[in-house]
């Protein structure tokens, strides 16, 4: 699918599908930059320079795409979706024992409702659902096991005697009778409750649809920040509740043991985004001139030239027309304070008339976002109203359906 976003003239900002393809089978680089020319430059007439920005995840035949369009758009600022990245960081833990018992766990509340009712008549709370499309739902239902363990021996044995889901009941069963499986699966799991939040926050912050450039990089070095100075509260208290039930057993053994679950993770975050995306980061970086942060940051020119990273402001005029109006920014900006990222929008409406190169560069860097959740939310539309009854449907009336549902919210 293709969505577009724009900044209106009340600087609200839009963002629209106007392109959904069902393909029979998946195409390469070329045929994407194809339908991307024809319907952004033919269909909708953007001019070369008007596209200023291109959102993706991180599938390779949509940068070949973009690549071959650069031609095109040569003002065009690629950015690989962010959230995608950040959940990737959950392929790279080292967890067996916690991947086996939860996929016969989640896979049990898949086949039964039954269990589902027991779980929340046991407990009081509703078992959390998983879904392969909604990012980290699978850490969200680790996290409710971690805080419930309490009570899952007890639920599966009710399982077992009532016979719900027989066979998986059985496998959750047989997993939970062999003692070092249990012990390495506490392990694991607190691990991954401890290491795994802070990439969970960070990942539904940038999901959204506001102005998120602005603060994207202060997201994104929390992040950093946090692996780099890694706390494992809950696996501490694991570990001492172990060697309390067992005194053979050593606590900075067992946290040795559970750290080196989620290091592998933690070390591929760090060099994704220190390497492979500083760039981009850095481009990010340079966005954060917002009426708050340049309070503290005190921009001089050399910031200002930072704002070249962007393509679309990389022109001798730009900068300096932006350099000589930074003291009027400086003024305006004194003692400003926001409690949210849509004040920030809302200051810069307020300022048009008075900062007008500023004004004009932040209303195209709002454009920017650092994930393609825009364009998820279509395919989890698309999943939602059709299912394999409506395997027959035409092509049309799919794509007229998810398009009326998506740009009528």
């Amino acid at each position: 699918m293709i969505l577009v976003r724009f900044v209106d003239d009340d600087w609200n900002i839009v963002q629209r599908l106007i392109r959904i393809d069902i393909c029979a089978k998946a195409v390469n680089g070329d045929q994407l930059a194809q339908v991307l020319n024809e319907c952004l430059s033919i269909e909708y007439g953007v001019r070369g320079e008007s596209l200023i920005a291109a959102m993706r995840d991180g599938a390779s035949v949509n940068q070949a795409a973009l690549n071959r369009i650069q031609f095109i758009f040569p003002k065009t600022f690629n950015v690989v979706c962010f959230s995608h990245t950040l959940d990737n960081v959950g392929n790279h833990f080292v967890i067996p024992n916690l991947t086996e018992f939860g996929n016969l766990w989640i896979r049990l509340f898949s086949q039964s409702h039954k269990a589902g009712l027991m779980w929340k008549e046991l407990t009081g709370r509703k078992p959390k659902s998983y879904s392969e499309t909604r990012w980290w739902s699978r850490w969200e239902v680790y996290k409710q096991l971690m805080e419930q363990f309490g009570d899952v021996q007890r639920f599966i044995d009710d399982m077992v005697r009532e016979k719900v889901a027989p066979q998986t009941s059985r496998q959750l069963a047989d997993f939970f009778a062999d003692l070092n499986k249990v012990i390495s699966l506490k392990l694991e799991l607190a691990a991954l409750i401890d290491v795994g939040e802070v990439f969970v926050k960070a990942t539904y912050v940038l999901e959204g649809d506001g102005p998120l450039v602005l603060s994207c990089f202060e997201t994104l070095q929390g992040v950093c920040n946090a692996c780099q100075n890694v706390h494992l509260p809950n696996v501490h208290a694991v570990a001492v509740a172990i060697v309390d039930a067992d005194p053979a057993q050593n606590v900075a053994a067992l946290e040795q043991e559970a750290k080196r679950s989620v290091q592998p993770a933690i070390e591929w975050f760090l060099r994704k985004f220190n390497v492979e995306l500083h760039d981009t980061l850095s481009t990010f970086k340079a966005a954060r001139m917002c009426p708050v942060t340049v309070q503290w940051l005190r921009p001089t020119p050399a910031n200002v030239e930072a704002l070249r990273q962007f393509p679309f402001l990389d022109s001798n005029d730009v900068i300096n027309d932006l350099v000589t109006e930074m003291p009027n920014y400086l003024a305006a900006a004194q003692d400003v304070i926001m409690a949210c990222e849509e004040d920030k929008v809302k200051w810069w409406r307020q300022q048009s008339d008075n900062l007008p190169h500023w004004s004009s560069a932040v209303m195209k860097v709002l454009l920017v976002q650092p994930s393609s959740a825009a364009a998820e939310r279509v395919f989890s539309i698309l999943n939602s109203s059709f299912n394999d009854s409506q395997e027959h449907a035409l092509v049309d009336y799919l794509q007229a359906c998810v398009m009326l549902q998506y740009n009528n919210r």
